[in-house]
């Protein structure tokens, strides 16, 4: 992520030096030096920095002068986003066939996934999981396993609050694997919906691979 300093007097400023929050094993709080950079005249410096905290991290930046001394602007915090695994959400509801559980693997077009899955001779699956408006967005990899047959397709929707479709997968078919990245608008729930759109008696497994939420605050 990106932390922006605007400098005061940037003609007279020398350099700036970014720290970070800190708290160690027994609660203590300090501030630790992150990177320093030259000023050389700019009133707005960025810097790139890696989180490494759940939900949120605080930042303050020291600015040295030619003369005089250093001056250290107040902390800022920064929302952190991480990607959460779907199965973190344990499934308040599903069907029978469906499976969400973390260990659980397939394969689709000659690769090894760990996610979502249905299973079994059902026409439909679904699961319903609880973010509680901490997330953003859900991406993953769409496709049929390759245990479907020849010939069969399946379509996977992303429902938010039970009502509000999100996003609806083009017709999935064996070989295939649609990558996608969904924005949500901070749902307290989402359902993920399934069904086989295959000619009758042609089974198809719908799957998603590696499905996760881009949450905060969790």
């Amino acid at each position: 992520m990106t932390v922006t300093v605007k400098v005061g007097s940037a003609g007279k400023a020398r350099s700036v030096q970014l720290f970070k929050e800190t708290t160690d094993l027994w609660g203590g709080v300090s501030w630790t030096a992150v990177k320093k950079r030259r000023v050389a005249g700019r009133s707005s410096l960025q810097f790139t920095v890696v989180a490494t905290d759940h939900n949120a991290e605080r930042y303050r930046a020291s600015v040295a002068y030619a003369t005089g001394k250093p001056v250290t602007s107040r902390a800022a915090r920064v929302t952190v986003w991480r990607w959460v695994r779907l199965g973190s959400f344990a499934s308040y509801y599903s069907t029978p066939g469906t499976s969400s559980a973390e260990y659980s693997s397939f394969a689709m077009n000659g690769a090894q996934y760990k996610g979502w899955h249905g299973y079994g001779t059902y026409p439909t699956w679904e699961s319903r999981h609880t973010p509680g408006r901490h997330c953003r967005a859900f991406r993953g990899d769409f496709g049929v396993t390759d245990s479907s047959a020849d010939g069969s397709s399946a379509e996977i929707t992303l429902v938010a609050d039970e009502t509000t479709i999100a996003w609806t997968s083009s017709r999935l078919t064996p070989g295939m694997v649609e990558q996608a990245e969904i924005a949500l608008a901070m749902p307290y729930r989402i359902s993920v919906q399934a069904r086989n759109t295959s000619p009758d008696g042609v089974r198809a497994y719908p799957a998603i691979g590696h499905p996760e939420l881009l949450c905060t605050g969790i």
